[in-house]
């Protein structure tokens, strides 16, 4: 009886501790090169904490920071983030950004350049602050482009793994699917031309299922205003929330509308457009159409930036 008790008290713990483990940043165990990529196809920007061994900070930081569950949350959405030590596979690290202190954050972007550099002991709430002043940063230095500048990918270009969540909390992954893809982009469920569109592209079902091909829509509204897209259409398709805009900004659809639109739009639709996002910023996707092949390559694309003008059913089904 009694080691059945001690069995159990050990068991639980385990649990316990498996649990606690889950929480906090999930550091990853890749190189800088495998984290440019990973954060290309994620569109995150990477964290590095660059630590020695016999540093007190830096073990404080491991022990008290990094496990919190909001700081954890934050930084998993955001952030590839990677421990290196540097005296050992940290050494070039610390070498290229002059490394004197310890602990040292490096925050870079896509391409390994630096957006943002800390070191010293943080609490958790100081150390969320510091993230979000990156993620902050970065987006102000970003600009994105203008209707009459967005061009879109074109064809014969290769689109990065992108997974997102659709209306029934499933994961989508642009890798796993292995058949053709049909990417529809839609503005949001406050647009008339975007609900009757979705309600045309049901026709296609039958076809699309008999030619082993997947249609899916992308939103870059959240979920509570996705559901009111499925309610306004019945589309049974898959709808993509695109957080963060990171699928239109793959697929170089996304575009800053003028300032008089973006106000006309908040006037008249009030926070079924402001509030419906990822941010305040006014941004939407070109309501393009792509066609890709087993292989993530375009094949075919509709690209118009009036909004009115939608692939046309008959010319998804010929390149099919």
């Amino acid at each position: 009886m009694f080691a059945k008790i001690i069995y159990t008290f050990f068991f639980l713990v385990a649990i316990s501790l498996n649990g606690q483990s889950k929480t906090g940043i999930q550091f990853q165990t890749k190189n800088l090169e495998e984290a440019k990529k990973l954060a290309q196809q994620e569109n995150k920007l990477i964290f590095i904490d660059l630590y020695t061994t016999w540093c007190g900070p830096c073990k404080l930081m491991k022990k008290n920071t990094f496990p919190n569950p909001e700081l954890g949350e934050f930084f998993n959405k955001n952030f590839i983030s990677l421990y290196s030590d540097a005296e050992k596979e940290g050494t070039e690290l610390a070498k290229k950004f002059k490394i004197v202190n310890y602990p040292s954050f490096l925050f870079l972007d896509q391409n390994g350049e630096l957006v943002q550099y800390e070191y010293g002991y943080y609490n958790a709430t100081q150390f969320l602050n510091v993230g979000q002043s990156v993620l902050k940063k970065k987006s102000t230095n970003k600009e994105t482009p203008k209707l009459d500048e967005v061009k879109g990918k074109m064809v014969g270009e290769m689109i990065p793994d992108f997974t997102a969540k659709d209306q029934f909390k499933k994961n989508f992954s642009l890798s796993a699917e292995k058949k053709k893809t049909v990417l529809v982009f839609i503005r949001g469920q406050w647009c008339p031309y975007c609900n009757k569109y979705i309600e045309s592209l049901q026709n296609l079902a039958p076809e699309l299922e008999s030619k082993n091909t997947r249609l899916v829509i992308i939103s870059p509204e959240k979920p509570e205003f996705i559901e009111k897209t499925i309610s306004k259409t019945k589309t049974q398709y898959s709808v993509l929330y695109d957080e963060n805009y990171r699928i239109a900004e793959l697929f170089d659809v996304l575009y800053t509308p003028e300032k008089k639109t973006i106000d006309f739009y908040e006037k008249h639709l009030g926070d079924d457009f402001k509030k419906s996002r990822s941010d305040d910023s006014g941004r939407l996707p070109v309501s393009a159409t792509y066609i890709l092949d087993e292989n993530q390559e375009i094949i075919w694309r509709h690209f118009n930036p009036d909004y009115k003008e939608r692939a046309s059913l008959e010319d998804i089904l010929k390149q099919l």
